[in-house]
């Protein structure tokens, strides 16, 4: 058995060290990108922390920060009409345990347990050269039958990012628990309590000229950007 150098054991710990909690901050996350985004691995891991800081409302404001900063984005992700549905399935409770699938331990029979501040990616393969400087990244889901693939790209800046990140938020196999949810719709024991209070109306906008409207007005188009085929998930 070989022995492990005091040298090799440290660096070891402090990597596992820089893993064992989500950042709390974006300075935080940027700081650790510095150094863990220089891999293909960091970077995708530092980019399923952001989506799990994201998915917390209380730290959700850092969570777009860090995730604009992962994905190389030139605006907030929530602005983004490229990331719309991403946004929505990681707010959305009934959807966002598919970003849970993809750790190691989290399946759909234990409901995608997982802890946030101490998980592994799991990779079906080793990433995949395509023209135009992006890599494909299989990475393995518990609850899909086939690889999910995600687009990288290293930019001048010597670090990686997730560029298309499509695939992490498709459909995978429910939780146990909701499966059983829905084999007894028809019992209202199973009911979620909800609240009968009525939702105030929302506040209508005025114009110049003084009419009130209550359509939203729309955002300013965004700029094209250099991205690798909008289904990078089918192959």
């Amino acid at each position: 058995m070989k022995k492990i150098t005091f040298a090799i054991l440290f660096a070891l710990m402090l990597n596992s060290a820089a893993y064992a909690k989500l950042p709390a901050t974006y300075k935080e996350f940027k700081a650790r990108y510095q150094i863990e985004g220089k891999t293909i691995e960091g970077a995708v891991k530092l980019y399923f922390e952001g989506v799990f800081v994201f998915m917390n409302e209380a730290t959700r404001k850092e969570g777009g920060k860090m995730l604009r900063y992962a994905m190389h984005s030139d605006r907030p992700i929530e602005r983004s009409t490229f990331y719309a549905t991403f946004v929505e399935r990681m707010k959305d409770l009934d959807y966002n345990y598919m970003f849970r699938s993809y750790a190691e331990g989290a399946t759909p029979e234990n409901d995608y347990k997982m802890s946030p501040d101490n998980f592994e990616i799991m990779y079906a393969g080793n990433p995949v050269k395509d023209p135009g400087g992006f890599l494909r990244v299989p990475l393995e889901s518990s609850g899909a039958d086939s690889p999910r693939i995600i687009w990288v790209k290293k930019f001048d800046d010597g670090l990686w990012y997730v560029i298309n990140n499509a695939a992490t938020y498709v459909q995978v196999r429910e939780p146990k628990a909701v499966q059983i949810k829905r084999s007894h719709s028809h019992d209202a024991d199973f009911d979620e309590e909800e609240d009968d209070e009525p939702k105030p109306a929302a506040a209508a906008s005025t114009n110049t000229t003084g009419e009130k409207f209550d359509a939203p007005q729309n955002p300013s188009p965004e700029p094209k950007r250099d991205m690798p085929p909008e289904d990078g998930f089918d192959w």
